[in-house]
């Protein structure tokens, strides 16, 4: 595969998992900000901002949070810049993505483009924009054959996973909003279901060692390192081997996540950073393998 198109997908990924994370979070810490008026509005904008490394810019209402967290299409760290990006990437290798992919990414941003979450009561817009990009993930699994292709997705994914996780247990729901703000965390991951059903107590401790160590759910840290590490060893089956930095990087992530056994929560916290900082050095890994051009060859007469 072309280290163009490979690129291309894993920034698929990466970018799909961006804008519908980023997405779900402001869904529900603007829900949350609405119900419970006990944090100041500028605090509650503050915390989410810094958490998503985006510029403050004056943001000090609800209204305004949204706005700038949906973004434009030039800022790849919103929601409407992420699906840009990906629609961009995947407009670049249309000859071999499959057509109900692109599909689906381009609906979802021409819906951000006119402006269908910068509503005064932007709730139940925001949950049509996670609605779509739900769309997206299915659309990827019902149709992408599992080539090399859909595995840089897979990876890029992964990754990003691991990061925007983190980026949700940054934002401390459960500082804030004592009461309510864990299950708000959980709501946040899509995760309040699949808690409940382990019949944990949900208080804020509970729900950062859920995120970072549960073995089944698909959005926690340790399963996203695990099929991180399921991505790099089909890659390598595929022919499409790094030398084993890539492999050794996230399956050094997997086996810490892994053996990470009944933690204190101070401990959980010191995972979520570690695997955050590991999930950053295996993109940077797999560019410099996989995706950056060695430089332009120049032929002799």
């Amino acid at each position: 595969m072309l280290s163009r198109i490979a690129e291309s997908f894993f920034w698929i990924g990466r970018y799909v998992e961006r804008a519908h994370s980023t997405a779900r979070l402001l869904a529900e810490h603007h829900q949350l900000m609405v119900e419970d008026r006990t944090v100041a509005e500028f605090d509650a904008c503050s915390v989410l901002l810094e958490a998503l490394s985006l510029p403050d810019e004056k943001t000090r209402t609800g209204v305004d949070l949204v706005r700038r967290v949906m973004g434009g299409a030039g800022q790849r760290s919103t929601v409407a810049g992420s699906v840009a990006a990906a629609r961009e990437n995947a407009r670049s290798v249309r000859d071999v993505l499959s057509g109900e992919v692109f599909e689906a990414l381009n609906s979802t941003h021409l819906s951000l483009t006119r402006g269908i979450a910068y509503a005064d009561s932007p709730g139940v817009s925001l949950h049509r924009v996670v609605e779509r990009l739900l769309v997206v993930h299915g659309v990827v699994s019902w149709a992408m054959p599992r080539d090399e292709a859909f595995q840089f997705l897979k990876l890029g994914r992964s990754l990003e996973r691991i990061d925007m996780t983190s980026r949700l247990l940054a934002v401390g729901h459960d500082v804030l909003w004592p009461d309510s703000g864990p299950v708000a965390t959980l709501r946040a991951g899509a995760a309040y279901s699949a808690m409940l059903r382990t019949g944990v107590t949900v208080d804020g401790d509970s729900v950062r060692e859920f995120y970072v160590l549960d073995p089944s759910f698909p959005r926690s840290m340790r399963r996203s390192a695990v099929e991180a590490e399921e991505a790099v060893r089909e890659l390598g089956l595929l022919g499409a081997g790094d030398g084993g930095a890539l492999l050794r990087e996230v399956g050094l992530l997997r086996s810490a996540l892994e053996y990470a056994v009944h933690p204190a929560p101070d401990e959980v916290d010191r995972l979520a950073v570690m695997a955050r900082d590991a999930a950053s050095i295996a993109s940077d890994i797999a560019n410099d393998a996989f995706f950056r051009q060695s430089g332009t060859v120049v032929w002799s007469h």
